[in-house]
């Protein structure tokens, strides 16, 4: 049975939280653990289950396990699924590339969301992560970027005015120095807050060398971010900053190169 995304990530980040070792549980546990269970299912539901008398001194610590995992599950839960709202449940670590066609459409609707003209600008990357596609557009002097729903390419309406959609545009987009061998730029970031959460996403440039890019955050597990044609771009959902998360989103990068290796990026 597959998993969906989100079950995957919650029980990664727990179990990164959780300090207990992993064991083996012994024969005499195993029973213990068959006969509580046989108990709640013998027990009426307007019924308390009778509680099996155990060692002080173990219920203590097995109290103090449980309350670590409570807590573990209070920075988890709003972190993968709070924080980026139902919108992006389905969001991906891994993105999935787009094929021509459909990053075609996904650029004229960007295209046309923001007014952008046609100054030679072209698609040099698009991907799409669950039920949401990312596209940017770059030329000789403007660059734009576009963060909208799977169902808004080629339906004949204007994206601007569905809700999340996300877009902008740089009509003066200077050429960047291209980034030394193995090493990344990033040339710009930005956020937008709603209803569902925050929204991060990030784009810039690759040096020869550079195969992909590992993004580290605050608030998702480790993910891809796209590599094409000397540009790197990601986007993911984030918790707004707020007295629960005073500093806000942070992150950095890992970079992969050709022969292999990997480097934290500067």
């Amino acid at each position: 049975m597959r998993r969906h995304t989100t079950d995957v990530m919650i029980t990664a980040a727990l179990s990164h939280l959780d300090p207990a070792p992993r064991t083996e549980l012994t024969e005499a546990e195993l029973e213990r653990a068959a006969a509580a269970f046989d108990r709640i299912v013998a027990t009426p539901v307007d019924e308390v289950v009778p509680a099996e008398p155990d060692h002080p001194r173990r219920r203590r610590n097995r109290l103090l396990v449980t309350a670590g995992l409570a807590g573990a599950a209070g920075v988890a839960v709003p972190v993968l699924l709070l924080g980026g709202g139902n919108a992006y449940g389905s969001w991906t670590p891994t993105p999935e590339p787009l094929t021509d066609a459909d990053a075609d459409a996904a650029g004229a609707t960007c295209r046309a969301a923001l007014a952008v003209p046609d100054r030679g600008e072209r698609v040099v990357l698009a991907e799409r992560r669950g039920e949401w596609t990312y596209v940017l557009l770059a030329g000789p002097e403007a660059e734009a970027i576009c963060l909208m729903p799977n169902d808004v390419l080629g339906d004949g309406e204007d994206p601007g005015d569905r809700e999340g959609f996300f877009g902008s545009y740089d009509p003066d987009a200077s050429a960047p120095l291209t980034p030394g061998p193995g090493r990344i730029d990033e040339s710009s970031a930005m956020s937008n807050t709603t209803d569902d959460g925050e929204v991060f996403w990030v784009e810039g440039h690759v040096g020869s060398g550079v195969t992909g890019v590992t993004v580290h955050t605050s608030s998702v597990p480790d993910f891809e971010a796209s590599v094409v044609d000397g540009r790197f771009a990601a986007w993911w959902p984030a918790v707004p900053q707020s007295s629960d998360n005073p500093e806000g989103e942070t992150w950095s990068y890992t970079v992969h190169l050709a022969d292999g290796s990997t480097r934290r990026a500067d």
